[in-house]
């Protein structure tokens, strides 16, 4: 006899949920359709173009002992941090010339941007110091790559910090001082 007394109760309780369930479909279906309109209109709608942006990128040139100018085209980004990052991994990607040689090992990235006063602070992944090839000629192209880079594209900004997962190191390869904020070296940098 509980049993049937429980089996009611289980079955009373069923149709009710059964019939909340409608209801609430009733009530609230026209809603759902009606912003199920608007997300298909939103997502329709032909977005703007991006603006795009020509950027000046060093690379290295064949013998490793300048640094070479490469112009390449960006989206351009309202926030300077944002658009250093993304410079920044355009340099990684490495030279559309097939002349030129990159400068930074392809593994690297870059984990973070900011700016404090007039100086860039980049954070690298340790790849940049791991992966990096080594000798004076080649960490000094890798060095001022990155720093001619982001100070030829922001001349608003003097000074570029390297980093490597947020803290200063003393060098890439053993050869080239970055423990503290560098400043452009354009007497490295050759026309093309």
């Amino acid at each position: 006899m509980a049993s049937r007394k429980k089996r009611r109760k289980y079955l009373l309780v069923y149709i009710l949920v059964v019939v909340g369930v409608f209801v609430v479909g009733v009530l609230v279906g026209p809603l759902l359709r009606e912003k199920g309109y608007q997300i298909k209109d939103w997502v329709i709608q032909p977005r703007p173009p991006r603006e795009m942006k020509v950027v000046k990128l060093y690379f290295s040139d064949p013998q490793a002992e300048h640094l070479i100018l490469e112009e390449r085209k960006v989206v351009a980004l309202p926030d300077m941090s944002e658009e250093a990052k993304e410079i920044l991994k355009e340099l990684i990607k490495g030279p559309l010339d097939s002349s030129l040689k990159p400068t930074i090992p392809l593994q690297t990235e870059v984990e973070d941007v900011y700016l404090k006063d007039d100086c860039f602070y980049v954070n690298f992944s340790l790849a940049l110091k791991e992966k990096h090839p080594g000798g004076s000629s080649g960490e000094l192209l890798t060095v001022y790559s990155i720093v001619n880079t982001l100070l030829i594209n922001f001349p608003s900004q003097s000074r570029v910090q390297i980093l490597i997962q947020d803290k200063p190191v003393e060098t890439l390869a053993g050869h080239i001082d970055i423990r503290n904020p560098l400043r452009q070296r354009l007497d490295i940098a050759k026309e093309p």
